[in-house]
């Protein structure tokens, strides 16, 4: 067994992993320049948890080159200088991928990819023509988890581990907190360190490695509903733990958790705005908690949010009489989704939860919204009050100015009908059925935004609730022709896959700005932001709506996915939330991670969160929950 002297400032995930695995490991300090190379027969130097690329002592310098000079391993991560490279300053690597360019390194694939998070690069000013390269990065690659790239393609990417002799490699970027930063995906970051490792000591071998940061129930631990119920409770104590509420959502709801993850300790980075659609969906979220359960603390925390949309963000006079506000710092931004999201948890209560203290308020702000609907019954995408001068109000009630796509209109027609249902204005109902017959006329060829799997998943909740309200047989067909649409891209799991018939989506296949998570259709990739989070509440409803079986399965198929999807953590502060991304295959945060805002690690109080538990409260109040009558389909 080699003698493995571990170089690093402070102990780290792959310290560890050798110091468990390798009776010859010894960790000594950054600092330590007292210890015998002829001791040792390799060296390992940890870099990645420092602030900036380790500049070695001199003293330990001389100690690990006469170490390389005597063909002794030595292995160094985030390491400014050795023999003749070093470097300058480091570069961000967020939205960028590393890709396998070695032929066969340790049961990688050439083309495999790999994510780091956020990580930052070393570009070195000078690396050896042999250089053999083992990762390369790239900025942009369309693909899940593995893309072929011709030679040249390949030799384009930026050097991120290689070896410039046979007994050195280098590594370019932070890997040594490869637990705590949360690599994904785990198998490949696993082979990766087994060829490291196997390079230290001289053959390969089997490691044991710790348990994920996160982790994930098996299909076999979701049995009823006494499972959907606590996860429902570990969602929602998730908000207190990871201090979500504002005083107790009096004064707002932060937007989550960003998807940046700092690859040196694993801190992954707040979001911190206070949102409107995301204080009123948490609040929903409690709400049918107190439903389901009596809970007082959860009723007050639900009219506490309730209290601050309607009181700090909604315009009361002036031509912008009822618009909601985006959120604080975007003032006078008014999405319709977003609002009709804000005010679904007073919809409801109105409806379910024995009246709601601002519906009145709730019907102003639609009543805004129907002011500046198309005949079409569709919406832009958003408004902005500094553009809505009289000309632009007129110009908004015309057909054909608003955007014909679920992802900006569906939840509104949704919130329109939950108004009309509790007693609200007919006209509501009258807008829905106008703007859902205008999508429906294209479906399924609406405008995308993100995926088709988006659409259909958003389309289900307002469908349900026309047909209860008209009970005609051509809305009952359209919400099962969604529906089972959405069937053929169901995975085993129980969540749905990302799909786009021709990629036509807005944000498909992009390099900048907001991104889709899917690479290629057939990707096992859910989205529990824009598409899987809309099902609980969609497929609960419309049980509620037919009493019919099939959509019955469908909310317990839903129900379970989400069980499994839900994060389990020593950390509180991811401990019992759900991630916007899922590898279905591998039960793992894993996507298409270039989205500029909300990728595939992202945290989302309110789209996410909020609207899966407030999705599994209902199914678990109004649907008769037994899951395991929904296992066999699964």
């Amino acid at each position: 067994m080699r003698r493995i002297a571990i170089f690093c400032s402070e102990r780290s995930d792959l310290a560890g992993l050798l110091l468990h695995n390798c009776a010859g490991a010894v960790l000594f300090t950054d600092e330590d320049v007292e210890f015998s190379p002829d001791e040792f027969d390799a060296a390992c130097l940890l870099g990645g948890n420092r602030a900036t690329p380790w500049v070695l002592h001199a003293a330990l310098r001389i100690k690990i080159e006469q170490m390389r000079e005597q063909g002794k391993p030595v292995f160094a991560e985030f390491v400014a200088s050795l023999g003749q490279i070093y470097c300058d300053n480091p570069i961000p690597s967020t939205h960028h991928r590393l890709m396998v360019s070695d032929k066969d390194f340790c049961a990688l694939e050439r083309g495999d990819i790999l994510d780091d998070h956020c990580n930052e690069r070393i570009p070195y000013y000078f690396m050896p023509a042999a250089t053999h390269v083992i990762l390369r990065y790239f900025d942009y690659i369309c693909g899940h988890d593995h893309a072929d790239m011709s030679e040249e393609q390949m030799a384009s990417g930026a050097f991120a581990l290689g070896m410039p002799d046979d007994h050195t490699m280098i590594c370019a970027f932070r890997l040594c907190n490869f637990r705590r930063a949360r690599l994904a995906p785990r198998d490949f970051w696993e082979k990766l360190l087994h060829g490291i490792v196997a390079f230290l000591t001289g053959e390969p071998m089997t490691l044991h490695f710790p348990a994920p940061l996160c982790w994930h129930r098996t299909d076999a631990c979701v049995t009823s509903s006494a499972d959907v119920r606590e996860a429902v409770q570990k969602g929602l104590s998730w908000f207190s733990r990871a201090q979500i509420l504002k005083n107790n959502g009096a004064d707002g709801v932060k937007e989550g958790f960003s998807h940046h993850v700092r690859a040196k300790d694993g801190v992954q980075l707040r979001a911190d705005t206070v949102r409107a659609d995301c204080t009123g969906e948490v609040g929903g979220a409690f709400l049918m908690d107190a439903i389901c359960t009596g809970n007082a603390g959860s009723r007050a925390i639900y009219e506490n949010t309730a209290n601050y949309c309607f009181d700090f963000m909604q315009v009361k006079e002036g031509k912008h009489r009822g618009m909601l506000r985006w959120t604080e710092t975007a003032w006078e931004v008014c999405y319709q989704d977003d609002v009709a999201r804000a005010i679904l948890g007073t919809l409801l209560a109105e409806n379910f939860g024995g009246g709601a203290k601002h519906f009145d308020d709730a019907c102003v702000a639609l009543d805004y919204l129907v002011e500046t609907t198309g005949e079409d019954g569709l919406r832009p995408f958003r408004t902005d009050i500094c553009d809505m001068n009289e000309a632009r109000f007129a110009q908004l009630k015309q057909a054909g100015v608003g955007v014909p796509s679920a992802h900006y209109n569906a939840y509104y027609h949704a919130a329109l009908l939950l108004a009309a249902r509790a007693g609200g204005a007919a006209r509501y109902a009258e807008v829905a059925e106008r703007g859902l017959t205008s999508l429906m006329a294209l479906y399924p060829d609406t405008r995308r935004e993100t995926s088709e799997t988006e659409e259909m998943c958003r389309l289900v909740l307002p469908l349900a609730l026309l047909y209860e309200r008209t009970g005609m047989r051509e809305h009952y067909g359209w919400l099962c022709r969604v529906v089972d649409d959405l069937a053929r891209v169901q995975h085993p799991s129980g969540g749905f896959a990302e799909w786009d018939t021709g990629y036509r989506a807005a944000c498909a296949r992009n390099d900048r700005g907001e991104c889709a998570l899917l690479a290629n259709n057939g990707d096992p990739v859910a989205d529990l932001l824009y598409s899987n989070n809309w099902l609980p509440l969609g497929f609960a409803y419309a049980y509620f709506a037919t009493g019919e079986q099939r959509f019955y399965d469908k909310w317990c198929e839903i129900a379970a996915f989400m069980v499994r999807a839900q994060l389990h953590s020593d950390d509180e502060l991811l401990d019992g939330a759900w991630t916007r991304a899922m590898d279905m295959n591998r039960l793992e945060s894993y996507g298409v991670p270039h989205d500029v805002g909300w990728a595939p690690c992202c945290i989302e109080s309110g789209w996410t969160v909020g609207e899966i538990l407030m999705g599994l409260g209902f199914g678990a109040e109004k649907v008769e929950s037994d899951i395991s009558k929904g296992a066999s389909s699964m």
